[in-house]
């Protein structure tokens, strides 16, 4: 027997923690959770499952957006067409008071109620399996369901779908359930949703999450996707993953030393991003240097908007959020007395004296690199001293 376990698809929510893209970004993230859900589809029909169980949080919220419920029912038919039941549960973000809101589905879709149900189903092979679940009526549920779940009768295998997490009954928002609650009910596998993170709660048997189907903020990291379960010679159903979601979160570590000017920073990051997946990746990269004042060029906005502005369709990644560290911590010298100015000339025109008076507030990246470059700083140095020697000589006059 083979089966899917898919929590929390989430179709058609927006990603979380990104601002200021570009538009072909903008049209990826669009598209991502009902780019994951049709790769899982495409599986399913190419690996002949027997069935599929959806525990929960199909779409994102109670409002479904006509576009998104259209791709879903479209899905539905695919699958339909390839003679794949599907099994569906409404989790705490797409409850439902009232079913028909939720539009007709082809004929191999049965969605759970509210009380709990169980479905049987003959596979091909005729194996006899039992399903059960419900669906959530209201966003919180604080009462654990776990009881109204029958115990295994004389079928071959017996499914559990719980949207929920663990807690103690009446005290959770979310179908709260114990491990000990779920196991007297003896079924040989417990679909969870509602957790995005992929996590086994038991192996034998399995009682876990699969997980969301495409990471939507950057908790949410690493690959995403769905579970593959298959019956071994024992009889146990062993889950394995599969990944399905288009875009990837991820971090890079990526060493810098030496100073470097504006635009070679914005260069070398690029440079540096390994991006071997084969999915794209929205990347944080953490970049060790040993100067302070290419710490300061990194850590600026202005190096963020130059990225978004180089970045193109061609790319296999997109650079996010850049934060640059010490590698040591930097010495800070004591201010020079009134009397000293003058000693202290040579470090007035430097790249942190800019961005103290002014320079971070400039959005302008071209105008940012003339003033972060070392050798421009160093004619505007030579410069100034000029204009104070001749102040100084009477040369000039600053009435």
């Amino acid at each position: 027997m083979k089966f899917i376990h898919a929590g929390d698809l989430h179709l058609g929510n927006a990603f979380e923690g990104l601002s200021d893209i570009p538009e072909w970004l903008m049209i990826k993230l669009q598209n991502a959770t009902a780019d994951a859900f049709t790769n899982l589809v495409d599986q399913a029909i190419a690996e002949q499952v027997d069935f599929i169980v959806l525990p929960g949080d199909i779409y994102n919220t109670t409002q479904i957006n006509p576009r998104i419920q259209l791709f879903f029912s479209q899905q539905m038919e695919r699958l339909n067409e390839a003679k794949i039941p599907v099994i569906l549960g409404y989790g705490n973000h797409d409850f439902v008071e009232d079913f028909a809101s939720q539009g007709v589905f082809p004929e191999n879709v049965t969605v759970l109620s509210h009380a709990v149900e169980t479905v049987h189903l003959t596979t091909k092979e005729q194996v006899q399996v039992a399903i059960s679940g419900f669906s959530y009526p209201t966003r919180h549920l604080n009462r654990s369901m776990v009881d109204d779940f029958p115990v295994k009768g004389d079928e071959d295998y017996h499914i559990g779908m719980y949207h929920g997490a663990i807690g103690v009954d009446g005290e959770g928002d979310y179908a709260p359930f114990n491990l000990n609650a779920l196991n007297a009910k003896h079924y040989q596998y417990w679909a969870l949703g509602h957790i995005h993170v992929r996590q086994t709660l038991q192996e034998h048997p399995f009682i876990g999450y699969s997980g969301s189907l495409q990471g939507l903020n950057h908790k949410e990291a690493g690959e995403k996707g769905y579970y593959l379960v298959e019956s071994n010679a024992e009889g146990d159903l062993i889950p394995r993953f599969m990944a399905s979601a288009p875009i990837i979160w991820s971090q890079q570590t990526v060493e810098m030393l030496g100073n470097r000017s504006f635009g070679q920073a914005v260069t070398e990051l690029r440079d540096a991003v390994d991006s071997q997946t084969e999915q794209f990746a929205l990347l944080a990269l953490n970049v060790t240097v040993d100067q302070a004042d290419t710490a300061q060029i990194l850590n600026a906005h202005q190096v963020q908007e130059q990225l978004a502005l180089e970045a193109t369709s061609a790319d296999h990644f997109y650079i996010y959020q850049v934060k640059a560290t010490m590698e040591q911590p930097v010495s800070v010298l004591p201010e020079l007395p009134v009397e000293n100015w003058q000693a202290g000339l040579k470090d007035l025109v430097t790249f942190d004296e800019l961005q103290k008076i002014g320079l971070n507030l400039v959005h302008n990246p071209e105008i940012f690199a003339y003033f972060s470059d070392n050798q421009n700083l160093a004619e505007m140095q030579t410069q100034v001293e000029e204009l104070v020697k001749k102040i100084q000589g009477g040369m000039l006059d600053v009435d």
